[in-house]
């Protein structure tokens, strides 16, 4: 039997966490029940395994449904690891001797599979032989603790744990002995920590970087034109096959500087941030995390939660907002001059007045004819209000000679109220010829819809964070999306006035601008006022990654201490095309309205010329209607003239 001194010392490293045990009935153990209270414990017993799945108050059949629905590697005990991790949210984990192997191989799929995750995973295995322990898991995880029983005296323990720190190898992980346990006294010989902080001093443990080439988060320079896996990134005084740096990869450089670790860049498969599938599987950066070819991936990684099912991540990095650069607004169309020097609610109270006008004059003429006894029709009143209210409205006279006093006054305020409005307009028309008018840009995600504008990117990770949206305006403008490759954006961009570029608005004033937007091709484009969306960006690690939790700690000191914001400087300025954000910086402050005054040319006045077309095409037809009219009157005429001859 285990000694209980023993176990009730492991148990107070386990405390106020749930106890996944594996029980082997060659093992005789005992837990101390006497702080229960701190812990809960699963047991798991793998001989009765399957008899217990339909006594367990869980269910297991929607779990193993998704299991092979997406093609899961997965057994019995696996099953149990992920529902215990799932549900009682299991942090340490005991198993023995043959179990051992059974257990890890489970562990690590389950630790997959269950949405929920711990940075405090630790491991009690109980052995007789350390050859039992020659699994991958061993390299990779830091708080595993071995007791092995001496064979010569059974009230002799040994503790040991793996060399997690140091240079990595595909060989065998090994072990060092942390401390004796002699049952008969119940001592420890040492009395040392049998979970010794691994991560303060990490000797020069290498941390694989996915060499993903993205600025200002990430970029990456080979010295020679090869790239393989896991190249030796350096900085400007060392030596090593990779240069490294940008805004999030100094976070990894700084870790590894404070915990004494190196960085090795692999980029076999990072042309894109990728994306992982549910069968555990997937491509680009990320994929090559999932698949362990990588520890950790940054380069404007969002927190997609896709990913997140599958992966750990790490507090936000920066805050980035996805905008895009839209074409420039374009000139009214010409021919609509004519209208512009008055809004359409004053167009509308103008026709008002001249109406008002024509019906006050028709009476008033039509009440001087029957008071000086002249003979006139409602048609010819019609004619008169008609003809006089357009020549006052243009500032001509009348061919009608009227006598009232009261006609005339009215008529003589009515030419002041038509001299003003037609110099108002003259004068509107006269600035708006010289100065240019613009129409509405899609500055705004409201105006990007109604415009109906396409959009484009060279990569999907560009909507992921909004690809499954619900909300009406966001699916009316990912229907306009479209996904090109970099030579076909760059050949858009100088070409096309309907498109728009995506590019990243960075916390701190800078943007992500792609190689295929060339400052001559952002001239013709004009950067929206809002973001289309945002989010925070992360960096992406594999499952059980044990320096997470410190990679957090050292990301909330770094906000704290406004290093972000002086790496952003520093990177932008050493790394990126200055004139090209200039150019948009400078969007933001110019207004493309105050142009100055220009030139008239012929297009000036399209819109009074079709005024002019339009009024002699109208000419003509009536003339010829005129004309028709006239015939057949003299026709008429010409028949009763020879009816009468008979």
């Amino acid at each position: 039997m285990i000694h209980t001194k023993f176990i009730s010392t492991v148990q107070l490293y386990l405390h106020e966490t749930t106890i996944c045990l594996i029980w082997n009935p060659k093992v005789e153990f005992q837990l101390n029940i006497s702080h229960i209270y701190n812990y809960a414990i699963i047991n798991i017993g793998l001989k009765s395994l399957e008899l217990t799945f339909d006594e367990d108050i869980v269910n297991f059949s929607e779990q193993r449904q998704q299991f092979s629905e997406n093609d899961l590697k997965f057994n019995a005990l696996t099953e149990k690891l992920t529902m215990s991790i799932k549900k009682s949210h299991c942090e340490s984990f005991i198993a023995f001797e043959n179990d051992i192997l059974p257990f890890v191989e489970a562990f690590l799929n389950a630790s997959i599979y269950s949405v929920w995750r711990s940075k405090r995973n630790r491991f009690v295995f109980g052995i007789q032989n350390e050859n039992l322990c020659k699994h991958k898991f061993f390299r990779e995880q830091s708080s595993v603790l071995l007791v092995e029983q001496s064979r010569i005296d059974l009230q002799i323990f040994y503790l040991k744990t793996n060399k997690f720190q140091g240079l990595q190898s595909k060989a065998s992980a090994s072990f060092y002995e942390l401390d004796t346990f002699n049952a008969s006294s119940g001592k420890f010989i040492y009395e040392n920590n049998l979970f010794p902080d691994k991560i303060k001093n990490l000797q020069g443990r290498e941390i694989v970087v996915t060499g993903f080439d993205y600025l200002p988060y990430s970029s990456v320079k080979y010295v020679s034109d090869e790239n393989n896996s896991y190249d030796l990134a350096f900085g400007s005084n060392s030596s090593g096959a990779v240069l490294i740096d940008g805004t999030e990869i100094r976070t990894i450089l700084t870790f590894c500087e404070l915990y004494n670790c190196r960085v090795l860049v692999d980029s076999t498969e990072a042309d894109d941030w990728g994306e992982v599938y549910p069968n555990i599987s997937g491509e680009g950066s990320l994929g090559m995390v999932i698949k362990g070819a990588a520890d950790i991936s940054v380069g404007a990684m969002y927190s997609w939660d896709i990913d997140y099912i599958f992966l750990d991540m790490s507090m936000y990095l920066v805050r980035s907002g996805i905008t895009l650069l839209t074409p420039a607004p374009r000139r009214l169309a010409s021919w609509l001059l004519p209208l512009e020097p008055f809004q359409y609610n004053l167009w509308l109270a103008i026709i008002v007045y001249l109406i008002l006008e024509m019906l006050a004059l028709i009476f008033m003429y039509k009440f001087e004819n029957t008071v000086v006894g002249r003979s006139r029709s409602w048609y010819q009143n019609f004619q008169f209000g008609y003809s006089t209210t357009l020549k006052l409205f243009v500032s001509q006279a009348g061919i009608e000679c009227v006598q009232s006093i009261t006609l005339r006054g009215l008529l003589f305020t009515y030419f002041l109220n038509d001299i003003i409005i037609t110099s108002i307009y003259g004068g509107g028309l006269a600035s708006i010829l010289t100065i240019p008018s613009y129409e509405e840009a899609a500055d705004t995600v409201e105006r990007l819809r109604s415009h109906n504008l396409k959009w484009t990117a060279n990569s999907l990770g560009w909507v992921y964070g909004i690809r499954n949206a619900d909300d009406e305006l966001t699916m009316a403008i990912m229907k306009n999306f479209h996904l090109y490759n970099d030579e076909q954006i760059a050949e858009m961009s100088q070409n096309r006035l309907d498109m728009g570029f995506t590019l990243e608005r960075l916390p701190f004033g800078h943007y992500a601008i792609g190689d295929y937007l060339s400052s001559k091709s952002i001239e013709n484009l004009r950067i929206m006022k809002e973001d289309l969306y945002f989010q925070y960006t992360v960096a992406f690690t594999k499952r059980l990654w044990p320096m997470l939790d410190r990679f957090d700690q050292l990301i909330y000191n770094w906000h704290s201490a406004g290093l972000d914001i002086y790496w952003e400087l520093r990177i932008v300025a050493n790394t990126m095309d200055l004139k090209k954000q200039k150019q948009i910086e400078s969007m933001m402050y110019s207004n493309i309205d105050d142009m100055g005054p220009i030139k008239l040319g012929m297009s000036n006045f399209a819109g009074i010329l079709l005024i002019w077309v339009l009024g002699i095409a109208i000419a003509i037809m009536v003339f010829l209607l005129e004309l028709i009219m006239k015939f057949y009157e003299n026709k008429k005429l010409s028949l009763n003239e020879v009816e009468k001859n008979r």
